[in-house]
């Protein structure tokens, strides 16, 4: 009997202990938080147009990281689909269940983990750019590796004028790979930097700076695609054209690593001890994600699953359906994404101000009825001039500005500081699931339809106009006054 009470003491002070721990693991990680924000604040005050504009440069800097992570997007998705087709004579539909795979479920399996990870990271050097660097690094390396498939292919065997996929296995097989370790580590690059943008910047400026992460995007997807069209009929314009991808990535964290100023979490808050751990946080995450962001994650879903065929078949619309196969098909395929990224870059500009005054919902449904109807156009005119083919995936890039700026500056506002980067992952995994899922579903329409992208691109255009209705399920935005509940459910 005495050893069953001495027993129950030792566990009441076993639970005592714990919660103490997570007081401590709260209380130090708030003070952190509300260091960072005043030590933020009385940096960047925006009270005169001289501030203003030191500012607006200063969170441009800190988004930076995000012009390289866009950079690789676009040239994967503009040069991914023809390196498959054209260099290694794989189909569309074979392509598409390429690219369903090797970018979505990376992300889906690495953003939430590298935001558990990131989020208790206790290096001096921040939370976030640890990662950052990290990612950037292997990112280098995976697009390198694709530059050089078809070369390193040929050492092992492959035919260089082959007409079927058999004569380039090696180098399909190095593209592959180079295209799996490149977005792994994107997505290392991604979680982390959209995070150290919600966790530098306060409460009132969160949809301007996940406006002017747009911004930073737009802006890399213009140079990635301008860059593009002057080496697209080039004979190795899919290698240059990677190769300056590497380079540009390279060069895209060093604004973010200088200018971000992240405080060092104190030692006293706690990593998790062990991988399963870090999953045990994940599945938690999911099993107890607030209803706001659940909701955020379903509209964040049918967004990208309407955009995601066109997003992987832009490029072989202009060359197979607009020029008929022909080369130069490819060069006005990035004229085409370079005027989506100008489009998406401009009204960045104006969506902060719009959603002050319309509301982020009205603005939502009506991005997503723009793009609903451009994408179905594109199987209207199944064979477009290229003016109005330029004209409709330029239409698109205000869709894409606004499903890239709102969803993230919502969640914000719902979710306790503490798990942003686990949370970013966990949407992020809204977008890459449905990816995964319209990619491939899409691939099989092409394929039912004589492999003509056109179908696919308005496949996905009915899931953009379900998204106009969808829009008003979105949570109504708190004023900056109210207050998130800053203990985490996560840390258990």
């Amino acid at each position: 009997m005495g050893e069953q009470k001495y027993d129950r003491l030792n566990e009441s002070e076993s639970i005592n202990v714990k919660v103490q721990d997570i007081k401590e693991y709260e209380e130090a990680s708030s003070d952190n938080m509300r260091a960072q924000d005043i030590n933020y604040q009385t940096q960047h005050n925006t009270d005169t147009t001289g501030s203003l504009i030191k500012f607006m440069f200063w969170l441009f800097c800190v988004c930076f990281s995000l012009a390289g992570v866009q950079f690789v997007y676009s040239i994967q998705f503009a040069l991914g689909t023809p390196l498959f087709i054209n260099k290694f004579k794989l189909s569309n539909s074979t392509t598409s269940i390429i690219q369903s795979i090797a970018g979505p479920v990376s992300g889906f399996l690495v953003q939430p983990i590298i935001g558990v990870y990131s989020d208790s990271c206790k290096s001096k050097w921040g939370r976030r750019k640890p990662y950052i660097v990290f990612g950037a690094v292997f990112v280098v390396i995976g697009l390198l590796v694709i530059a050089f498939s078809p070369q390193i292919g040929e050492l092992f065997g492959d035919k260089a004028d082959g007409a079927t996929s058999s004569d380039h296995k090696s180098g399909l097989a190095i593209a592959i790979a180079g295209f799996v370790v490149m977005n792994l580590s994107v997505n290392i690059m991604q979680g982390p930097t959209r995070s150290l943008v919600s966790d530098v910047c306060p409460m009132d400026k969160q949809n301007l700076a996940n406006s002017m992460a747009v911004n930073v995007m737009g802006f890399a997807s213009i140079i990635a695609n301008v860059i593009g069209s002057f080496f697209a009929t080039n004979e190795n314009s899919y290698r240059d054209l990677f190769v300056i991808g590497a380079g540009f990535v390279a060069f895209s964290v060093v604004p973010t690593i200088i200018v971000a100023k992240e405080k060092q979490l104190d030692s006293s808050i706690k990593s998790p001890s062990s991988p399963l751990e870090a999953f045990i946080r994940i599945k938690r995450a999911f099993a107890t994600i607030p209803k706001e962001l659940a909701l955020i994650s379903l509209v964040f879903f049918v967004s990208w699953f309407g955009f995601s065929p066109f997003m992987v078949t832009n490029t072989s619309y202009f060359q197979q359906n607009v020029f008929n196969g022909e080369s130069e098909g490819l060069k006005f395929g990035f004229y085409g994404q370079a005027v989506f990224s100008a489009v998406s870059f401009f009204f960045s500009f104006f969506l902060s101000g719009l959603c002050n005054i319309f509301g982020e919902k009205i603005i939502y449904s009506a991005s997503q009825l723009i793009a609903g109807a451009s994408l179905i156009l594109f199987l209207v005119f199944d064979h477009a001039q290229p003016w109005l083919a330029i004209l409709l995936t330029g239409v698109v890039g205000i869709n894409f500005c606004v499903f890239n700026a709102i969803p993230f500056a919502m969640m914000v506002k719902v979710i306790s500081s503490k798990d942003i980067g686990l949370y970013m992952g966990v949407l992020n995994s809204s977008a890459v699931v449905s990816q995964t899922i319209s990619i491939f579903t899409s691939g099989r329409v092409e394929a039912a339809k004589n492999q003509n992208v056109a179908w696919g691109i308005a496949y996905g255009g009915l899931f953009t106009l379900l998204g106009v209705f969808l829009a008003f399920i979105l949570p109504k935005s708190k004023k900056v006054t109210e207050q998130i509940n800053e203990e985490s459910p996560l840390i258990k």
